[in-house]
């Protein structure tokens, strides 16, 4: 048994991409984000689950990701969010994967390998509406260079799409209506000339939940699968109730000690006892996921009581403040994110410590803490100790 661990509650997964697929349109594809390893939730476990409830396409953002879905038995279509670079070409074909396309020239470079491997490559195309990030500029030119690809031999191209840039800002809709129209144009310049792509999508988690309106054929929920909406804080809460929370992270009490007035603690002696005090040591520290922006503001629960994090948060380990825990115990379990004794420490309040989205705090779990699945479905599917 490892000394901190991640636990991840395979059956709220389960409910919250059962609840996200009731909210799509008919006829509208679910496609399961897992980049990132799951967003830090574990990628091949949490595909199984989505899988399960109904995910009809998976989104990573490497080829690599890709690849290890394969491995894991997956076999639904897997989109690759972000650019693939020539080393990795063979990937696509090997694992059967759907490259996002923003370059011309790369179109044509993988029509010439398809067609030389006798092969056709199913791709994505995406279109910059306003994110400035990834996609095509969206020019006059757009649709001629589209239709262009559209010809190209070897390649099928079988989406379209735009990411959305504000939807954490809802109620307000402005950019994201804005973003949409445009979106919507270029479709019809499209249809004009006779070039339909049969799967256009546009919406993230947030948009997926707040604008039904745009979910077209397909929408790409991510967050909220994992119970968290990234953003500003409650600004979406009353889209995100029906959502359960899926992760906590624990450890144990690695020291326990009676310090006298005035002692200081950590790297900089940066706190000092204000009173005869009782510190802990907890067996993790930043490469596990605890910024060193939680000193000062963060807690952790022990026996259902806050007890603030003190000092300078370590790479491996960090004190806390157990003055007001009844006599606490080496190895007693410690809730670092979420519930104890019915006190809890929800995910955005632990991003919020870090100075940082509840999606980033769990994406920066180190792979040093072991993920433990529970609930039924850990069981069904093979992952329960």
């Amino acid at each position: 048994m490892r000394s901190s661990w991640i636990e991840v509650n395979l059956d709220a997964l389960y409910h919250n991409a059962v609840y996200i697929k009731s909210l799509l349109s008919p006829g509208c594809r679910f496609l399961a984000p897992v980049k990132g390893n799951a967003y830090g939730f574990g990628l091949v476990p949490a595909a199984k689950v989505f899988a399960k409830a109904g995910a009809e396409y998976f989104g990573v953002a490497i080829p690599e990701e890709g690849a290890e879905l394969r491995e894991g038995g997956l076999v639904q279509p897997i989109l690759i969010f972000g650019a693939t670079f020539s080393d990795d070409y063979s990937l696509l074909f090997d694992y059967d994967l759907i490259p996002n396309l923003f370059r011309l020239d790369q179109a044509e470079e993988l029509s010439a390998l398809a067609v030389e491997k006798g092969k056709t490559l199913t791709v994505h195309l995406s279109v910059d509406t306003g994110l400035t990030r990834l996609g095509f500029d969206y020019t006059e030119d757009l649709p001629d260079t589209i239709e262009k690809i559209c010809s190209l031999p070897g390649l099928k191209v079988e989406g379209i799409f735009t990411m959305l840039a504000t939807t954490e800002l809802y109620p307000e809709r402005t950019y994201c209506d804005w973003q949409f129209g445009r979106f919507l144009e270029l479709l019809d310049a499209l249809e004009e000339r006779g070039v339909h792509i049969p799967i256009r999508h546009v919406c993230d988690g947030g948009g997926t939940m707040a604008f039904p309106e745009m979910h077209l054929d397909m929408t790409r929920p991510g967050t909220p699968l994992y119970g968290m909406l990234s953003g500003e804080p409650h600004s979406m809460d009353d889209l995100q109730d029906p959502l359960q929370p899926a992760i906590e992270v624990k450890t144990r009490l690695a020291s326990v000690r009676r310090v006298p007035k005035g002692t200081k603690v950590g790297y900089g002696a940066t706190w000092e006892a204000p009173k005869a005090s009782t510190i802990g040591v907890l067996p993790l520290g930043f490469v596990d996921g605890v910024a060193r922006q939680a000193a000062g503001r963060g807690w952790v629960l022990v026996q259902g009581i806050k007890c603030p994090i003190i000092g300078r948060v370590c790479m491996d380990q960090l004190m806390i403040d157990l003055s007001d825990v009844s006599d606490p115990k080496f190895g007693e379990e410690v809730v670092v994110m979420g519930e104890q004794n019915g006190a809890k420490i929800d995910i955005l309040e632990a991003g919020d410590f870090a100075g940082t989205s509840d999606t980033e705090f769990s994406c920066r779990l180190g792979r040093r803490l072991p993920i433990r699945y529970v609930g039924k479905l850990a069981k069904e599917l093979g992952y329960a100790e």
